[in-house]
């Protein structure tokens, strides 16, 4: 999981100080390869606003998804992202 240190981490996508009381988009490390574009921000927290009106946001979903998505977690969960960035934990049916 991206690791937040509020008034010092800075957003990927604008490249300003995260404050407390900012709604953030935030995941974990789930793109291997530092070729691949999308790579810095696979462990990374973003403004939710930043990331609503990120051009790369729906490619970002979507290989979040295809990655970590698929897994289905000891418990019996999988963990999907939203089209807005958030991530829910469901039970596998």
């Amino acid at each position: 999981m991206a690791i937040v240190i509020l008034g010092k981490t800075e957003c990927p996508l604008c490249c300003e100080v995260i404050a407390a009381g900012q709604v953030t988009v935030a995941g974990q490390h789930f793109i291997q390869t530092p070729s691949h574009p999308l790579w810095r921000y696979s462990d990374a927290a973003m403004h939710y606003d930043c990331f609503q009106n990120w051009l790369h946001r729906k490619a970002f979903v979507e290989e979040y998804n295809r990655v970590i998505g698929q897994i289905v977690w000891g418990n019996g969960t999988q963990h999907r992202m939203h089209p807005d960035g958030t991530v829910t934990t469901t039970p596998v049916a």
